[in-house]
């Protein structure tokens, strides 16, 4: 890795050069003259490529919230993340590492009725701010196809002149019923006045939680399984069938019986002629 320093900069490939943009540094590197992939490399390759494409996903449907309240790693965090622990692990994250939902309220406590509850809330320590936002958002989304089955938006805007004597404990509803992946957002945002604040210290936009559908499908393994306990079952149930219906046929006494009737038979028949 080379650092570009000249008035020339860029990004992407020219010729056997690539030029990327990292952590506010530009950067040059050499294209690999040879890839040699393992069924590993393959398979993490995969991995990544399913994770970054529901993360782009995940963020297109929030990205209208979004605007200037996340920080520049989020997308390879966001990535990072479900690739760890799936879309259901992205409970707590947060958009923008500078804050966090804590520092604006205490314990927000989302209830087994869906029923979001700010009890407290926290001034922040900027003097510009005049007012905070809170704003919570709730979507279901066809992770396949990328859709928006349903949202939601709930918002309260408290005065900083009436921070401690006027506030009154916040409800906000998150029943949305439906199919899809449910995401919770709730957000902490400043204004100045009528005018928000873009200052990031003060943004604060956490996933608060992810209800995943349950899966409609079984493995290969998981069938034939299933498929051999049901053949097993079919021959128990057709064996006491035929014990019952038939409990003296093909036993080595029937057998036997019958094996003595014929020589009888045989040998009377030897004598008649």
């Amino acid at each position: 890795m080379a650092i570009l320093t000249g008035k020339i900069k860029f990004t992407g490939r020219c010729g056997d050069l690539i030029g990327y943009y990292r952590n506010g540094t530009h950067c040059l590197r050499s294209m690999p003259m040879q890839v040699k992939q393992t069924h590993q490399t393959r398979k993490a390759a995969k991995r990544f490529g399913e994770a970054s494409h529901t993360g782009k996903l995940i963020r297109q449907a929030l990205a209208p919230y979004l605007s200037g309240r996340k920080d520049r790693n989020h997308v390879n965090r966001l990535n990072k993340a479900i690739i760890q622990s799936g879309v259901e692990g992205l409970r707590g994250y947060r958009f923008n590492q500078q804050a966090h939902i804590s520092d604006f309220m205490q314990s927000p406590m989302l209830g087994d009725d869906n029923i979001l509850r700010i009890t407290k809330i926290i001034q922040p320590r900027h003097i510009k701010v005049t007012h905070m936002e809170y704003k919570l958002i709730a979507m279901r989304i066809d992770i396949t196809t990328g859709k928006i089955l349903q949202s939601l938006e709930r918002s309260y805007m408290h005065e900083l002149v009436r921070w401690s004597a006027y506030f009154k404990p916040i409800e906000f509803d998150v029943n949305l019923p439906g199919k899809g992946t449910l995401i919770v957002v709730l957000q902490a945002n400043p204004y100045q006045g009528k005018y928000p604040l873009n200052d990031k210290r003060y943004h604060a936009t956490d996933i608060i939680k992810v209800e995943v559908p349950p899966a409609n499908t079984i493995s290969k393994k998981q069938r034939r399984n299933q498929q051999k306990e049901n053949a097993a079952s079919r021959a128990s149930q057709y064996s006491q069938y035929t014990s019952n219906n038939h409990p003296q046929q093909n036993t080595p006494e029937n057998i036997l019986s019958a094996s003595n009737d014929m020589s009888e038979n045989y040998r009377l028949k030897e004598q008649r002629e």
